[in-house]
């Protein structure tokens, strides 16, 4: 596997991220000094971030769908259909989670509340860390935000709309603890995800969100409720657990986070090989998929290393479903009859001629 490309675009990522926290803020005149540690971990995370896609790109199943996927949205006669089948498809598998809706709605509540209190904790925190974002009092109780440094319009500080933006993180906070909640409770309940769980991937990552939506959750109930105590401790706790967070992230199981648009290219390429020539079985005569998704299969296995080539010249990959299921079954009954049974002491096993 190449790791020079991914490297450098890694490397660049963070270059570009460091260029715009500089622009955005102003050349830093609008920038937290106590923000700097959540700065640095976001830089560098972008970077294995990028660096991360770069690789799973790499994989022949991964460059296979990818490219594609491009090829056949950019088709200059179709370009307007392919953006509203790319529109609708982000809007029932990125926006609603549609697909797993399917599966049952437990799973579906605890997915959309994960996703988008992340999403919307990291579209609240980050403007703000990077200095993008900035208030300054006016008046009594008025609070003027700043974006990139250009004036925008005044709060009321006192006013609901003002409450709710404020607390905004407090919100995402307790979405992401209900998902995890979910999440957690289906881990020790339910048999099949008992039985292939890991604690690293499917527990670690439920902790790390649940222990940022705490101590967030707890630095709004000091400054509220214990006027400021223990603040600086909670701040520097939920700090160090936000850049952990984010180390991990682009190493374990929350990355799917990132990948998941992707599935806008596969959903893309399934409608117009869905369209095209369709591949007909050489066994049974029936159109099962469309050729060229067959033929980029083919390319994908044969770059992986295996060879499915048949006896008449066929590939196993150019049968239907079901033929394969046959052939595989007729393969498996003439190795049956080619063995033997040999004794060793009370107990018989099968000998192959293979190994004879």
């Amino acid at each position: 596997m190449n790791y020079r490309n991914p490297t450098l675009l890694g490397i660049a990522a963070s270059a570009i991220l460091t260029v715009l926290v500089i622009a955005g803020s102003r050349n830093l005149e609008y920038f937290d000094p106590a923000l700097f540690g959540y700065t640095i971990a976001s830089i560098v995370a972008l970077g294995a971030i990028v660096f991360r896609y770069a690789l799973w790109l790499q994989r022949p199943a991964t460059r296979a769908y990818f490219w594609r996927g491009l090829d056949l949205f950019f088709k200059r006669d179709r370009i307007g259909k392919n953006a509203a089948s790319a529109a609708g498809t982000i809007a029932t598998n990125l926006i609603e989670q549609r697909f797993i809706s399917k599966r049952s709605f437990t799973r579906w509540a605890m997915h959309f509340l994960i996703m988008w209190g992340c999403i919307l904790s990291a579209l609240v925190t980050f403007p703000l860390v990077w200095g993008w974002v900035h208030f300054k009092l006016e008046g009594d109780r008025g609070y003027r935000a700043y974006l990139f440094g250009f004036s925008t319009v005044v709060l009321d500080g006192r006013s609901v709309l003002a409450w709710i933006q404020f607390h905004a993180l407090d919100f995402t906070a307790v979405m992401v603890l209900a998902g995890c909640a979910i999440a957690i409770h289906r881990r020790l309940t339910d048999r099949g995800a008992i039985a292939s769980q890991t604690f690293l991937l499917d527990f670690t990552p439920h902790m790390l969100l649940i222990a940022v939506s705490v101590s967030g959750l707890m630095l709004t109930a000091s400054s509220l409720w214990f006027a400021g105590y223990m603040y600086s401790f909670i701040s520097l706790s939920h700090q160090a657990l936000v850049i952990m967070t984010l180390f991990y992230l682009p190493f374990g199981k929350l990355f799917h986070i990132v990948q998941r648009p992707a599935s806008i290219g596969v959903e893309l390429y399934q409608q117009r090989s869905r369209e095209m020539e369709q591949a007909v079985c050489p066994r049974c005569g029936t159109m099962f998929s469309g050729q060229l998704w067959i033929d980029d299969l083919k390319k994908v296995v044969d770059q992986l290393g295996f060879d499915y080539r048949m006896g008449d010249g066929h590939t196993l990959q150019d049968y239907c479903p079901r033929c394969k299921r046959l052939l595989r079954g007729h393969a498996y009954a003439s190795l049956a009859e080619k063995s033997e049974p040999v004794f060793y002491g009370d107990r018989m096993k099968m000998h192959d001629e293979r190994f004879r």
